[in-house]
């Protein structure tokens, strides 16, 4: 079954998330805001309660700096800092039994600990933590007990930040991606028809302006809608959400096809238009490909209902034999065929491909890397 045939059901503790949320945001404060200082409370109480420390900052420091947008972002964000944590309090107390306090002594002992991380090509947020954590064991490292519970309360902030984001997450996350999907689409008819009634040529180049920004803000959109397929990587609770998610994403990366097809469309014209030539004949095609995307986006909104997707079949099997004969009669009416219209009817079928999803396979292919491009592009700007 398709992801929107399906009523999700919540689990009690997600309802329970879901109606704190709602009435925190009639209250004019963000569910992060609330998160951060839920997790510093709680992580103060219980390094306090375990620790001999009475006053144990980096509990909610660690919990401040670890509370994330998403699940997966608090996970990595927690492993970093503890990781971090551990590297610079063995470096400092080791180099701490050798060297007294001066610039010098920081200079050299903070300088090997940052480079042990490069060494080691550890994540530049591991090895920032450990240029932190090694400067504070210098100074009051020879205090009973500071090591041991630097680690023990970053560890406790740490697992209290992850807990909290994975009880507390927004839970419309499949709403406003089908609602994004569904606005790109309805985008995409609205040019698509824009150019099938184009009077003149800056009808056109308002066109290929149109087109070129819509296939920048669909690029954005898509990557929003993979990283919130990311973000519920690890929750135990939102399986059937990522994966209304999931094939979410799927359609959104045919859509961002669909897009560079369009975009592709509108230089045609406006080439041909430049050029004088006969941009007009194409406009009646152009108004069975708008048609064909209503139909699809009836098809995403209406929950695949069957009678949709057969009608969607029968518009794109009738749109692509319309093709030849539009292809026919252009030949007929015209003493050579110009590379433009070739270019624009090569467009329309592509557009036609991702309508009825012809290659199911690549399309997983492309958004699997896309992922995987996005991740690297993530850890390649934090460096």
């Amino acid at each position: 079954m398709g992801v929107f045939s399906n009523k999700n059901m919540t689990t009690s503790s997600e309802a329970s998330a879901g109606g704190w949320i709602s009435v925190l945001a009639k209250l004019g404060v963000a569910i992060e805001t609330f998160k951060i200082a839920l997790a510093s409370g709680i992580s103060w109480w219980i390094a306090s309660s375990v620790t001999e420390n009475p006053y144990p900052v980096f509990a909610p420091l660690a919990a401040i700096l670890t509370t994330q947008v998403t699940i997966a972002d608090s996970l990595e964000k927690s492993v970093y800092r503890i990781v971090g944590v551990i590297f610079g309090v063995t470096i400092g107390g080791f180099f701490g039994n050798f060297f007294t306090v001066n610039a010098l002594s920081v200079f050299v002992v903070i300088g090997l600990g940052l480079v042990l991380g490069n060494l080691l090509r550890l994540h530049p947020q591991i090895t920032s933590q450990i240029g932190v954590s090694t400067l504070l064991v210098l100074q009051y490292g020879h205090s009973q007990g500071y090591m041991t519970g630097r680690i023990v309360e970053t560890i406790i902030g740490a697992m209290v930040a992850v807990a909290i984001n994975l009880l507390i997450s927004p839970t419309q996350s499949g709403f406003l991606a089908k609602k994004t999907v569904m606005q790109s689409i309805l985008q995409l008819t609205a040019i698509v028809d824009g150019m099938s009634k184009a009077e003149k040529t800056d009808d056109l180049a308002a066109g290929l302006y149109q087109a070129r920004q819509a296939v920048q803000q669909i690029r954005s959109e898509q990557t929003g809608i993979i990283q919130l397929v990311q973000g519920l990587r690890f929750t135990p609770f939102r399986h059937a959400e990522r994966n209304k998610l999931k094939e979410l994403a799927l359609v959104m990366n045919r859509i961002e096809h669909i897009s560079v097809q369009a975009r592709g469309i509108a230089r045609s014209l406006f080439d041909l238009a430049e050029a004088e030539g006969q941009w007009k004949q194409f406009q009646q095609v152009l108004h069975d490909v708008a048609v064909c995307l209503t139909i699809f986006g009836r098809c995403i909104e209406g929950e695949r209902n069957e009678l949709l997707q057969e009608a969607l079949q029968m518009a794109v099997r009738e749109m692509r034999g319309n093709f030849s004969r539009y292809f026919i009669e252009m030949q007929q009416n015209a003493e050579y065929l110009v590379p433009e219209a070739g270019a624009i009817f090569s467009d329309l079928g592509r557009i036609l491909d991702e309508i009825e999803d012809k290659f199911p396979d690549l399309n997983e292919k492309d958004v699997q890397f896309r992922s995987q491009h996005l991740g690297k592009s993530e850890v390649s700007a934090n460096e």
